[in-house]
């Protein structure tokens, strides 16, 4: 699996750990740090099993490339620094790929509680990493702090496009599969806790960011933008139900009923 890193080391060894106790019998950790400025070296000295790759900075998608290449397995799994993926993650996350018509699949990213009320406001406000669900099993996109491809899948797209130095690589590589009829898979098991920005001024950044990578996305692929500029999902976005904190009630998605998509709520 490929961690890819940038000033990452507010959360990295977090990630480390938890990626060092997954319940799966052979992986490799790949750590990319993508010329972090922080302790980031300093810390993942702490883990001798961890092969740790040091290059310039030279964005995300180009960490991303150089760590599927050092990998030695047939599937590469992706998850991001500030996350501590589940015992379990990537059992669930490989499992599809093994038995189902994927190239790739992901999960799902949870905010862990918050400590704060920063942290409780950023990890409600909107712009969070999302997975996009076309049914119960198949997506249209999944974020790049929780997927996996075949190794050949990769290779058949010529990986990750350089472009995209800070985000906008994993739905790049999404829409290019399913232009060269490949599915991507969903698996709900495969859970990653994703911290969110900790302060209000990264939030903004990390949603310029996002917008700079909108704008890359929509001139290569303006098939899936309508005029206005937004993209056109064929699925359903999901995300952190804002209605649970108005109601301080639990929200259970359904899927669609004749057509429209149903939300229930149940009590907490």
């Amino acid at each position: 699996m490929v961690v890819c890193s940038y000033n990452g080391a507010k959360t990295l060894r977090g990630c480390l750990e938890a990626l060092s106790k997954l319940n799966y019998p052979d992986y490799e950790i790949i750590l990319v740090d993508d010329g972090s400025k922080d302790n980031t070296q300093e810390i993942v000295r702490d883990f001798p099993k961890v092969i740790n790759m040091v290059q310039p900075n030279m964005g995300l998608s180009v960490a991303r490339n150089n760590g599927a290449n050092a990998g030695t397995g047939s599937i590469i799994a992706y998850t991001d620094s500030d996350c501590m993926p589940d015992p379990d993650w990537l059992y669930y996350l490989v499992q599809p790929l093994l038995t189902g018509p994927y190239a790739g699949v992901g999960g799902p990213n949870i905010s862990p509680p918050a400590t704060d009320w920063i942290q409780a406001a950023v990890a409600a406000a909107p712009g969070s990493p999302s997975h996009v669900l076309i049914s119960d099993v198949e997506a249209e996109h999944v974020p790049g702090c929780n997927m996996a491809f075949h190794k050949w899948a990769l290779e058949m797209i010529g990986g990750f496009d350089p472009i995209y130095r800070k985000a906008g690589d994993d739905v790049d590589v999404c829409w290019r599969l399913m232009q060269m009829n490949q599915k991507i898979g969903f698996s709900p098991s495969a859970v990653v806790w994703h911290h969110r920005r900790f302060t209000v001024s990264a939030y903004f950044n990390q949603q310029k960011g996002y917008g700079e990578a909108e704008s890359m996305l929509r001139y290569k692929h303006l098939n899936y933008f309508d005029d206005a500029g937004s993209a056109r999902w064929k699925g359903t976005i999901y995300g952190a139900p804002l209605v649970d904190s108005i109601i301080n009630e639990s929200v259970i998605y359904r899927g669609f009923r004749h057509g429209i998509f149903s939300v229930h709520l149940s009590s907490a």
